[in-house]
């Protein structure tokens, strides 16, 4: 009974992501869900106290999966390549729905304190697996820093930068130079210095 429960809550937050995907999250009601599942407006409210409560969940565990996504893509690949496998993923080089998506996020963040959470905490969790990775270069020889914290403040900037010019006017060249950017920034920053052991 509970899995039953747990799929059915998993297929609304899936459905209603894959609207705000396509009609960003202002331009999806309760009813759109609601028609494209083929459940009432009451049974949806079974699982989420509102609609609010509802995109919420949604998007959170929409978010969730892209980071668990990107872990399972990086595991085995050494501390460098994860932070450029991660750059690859993260800045969009054409038209990109999912950016559409954080774009209508960060919109309803501006005028709205629970809104404004999930997108904090989703940029937390970003800068914690970016500080993870470094943090294992570092322990790994591959890397050397005094301030991981700081480096990892640096990259997100950057990272987070170039995604929000390229979620505007995308192309592969300003993909390309925004890659060659932070690579050079990666070597600059956290290779070790010439005699360090690897």
């Amino acid at each position: 009974m509970k899995k039953n429960t747990d799929e059915l809550k998993h297929r609304i937050l899936d459905t209603a992501v894959a609207l705000f995907i396509e009609k960003g999250i202002a331009g999806v009601t309760t009813r759109d869900v609601t028609e494209q599942l083929g459940l009432s407006r009451s049974h949806i409210y079974h699982y989420f106290s509102n609609w609010q409560a509802l995109s919420l969940a949604a998007l959170e565990r929409f978010m969730a999966q892209e980071i668990a996504q990107f872990t399972r893509e990086a595991e085995g690949l050494a501390p460098e390549q994860q932070l450029r496998r991660l750059a690859g993923i993260y800045l969009p080089d054409s038209v990109d729905a999912t950016w559409k998506l954080y774009d209508s996020l960060w919109q309803m963040a501006a005028n709205n304190d629970a809104w404004a959470a999930l997108a904090e905490k989703n940029i937390a969790s970003w800068s914690a697996l970016i500080g993870g990775m470094i943090q294992q270069g570092v322990d790994q020889q591959h890397f050397h820093t005094a301030d991981t914290g700081q480096v990892t403040r640096q990259l997100s900037a950057m990272l987070n930068g170039y995604a929000e010019v390229l979620s505007i006017s995308p192309s592969a060249e300003k993909h390309q130079q925004a890659m060659t950017d932070i690579t050079a920034f990666i070597r600059l920053v956290l290779q070790p210095a010439s005699g360090c052991q690897r």
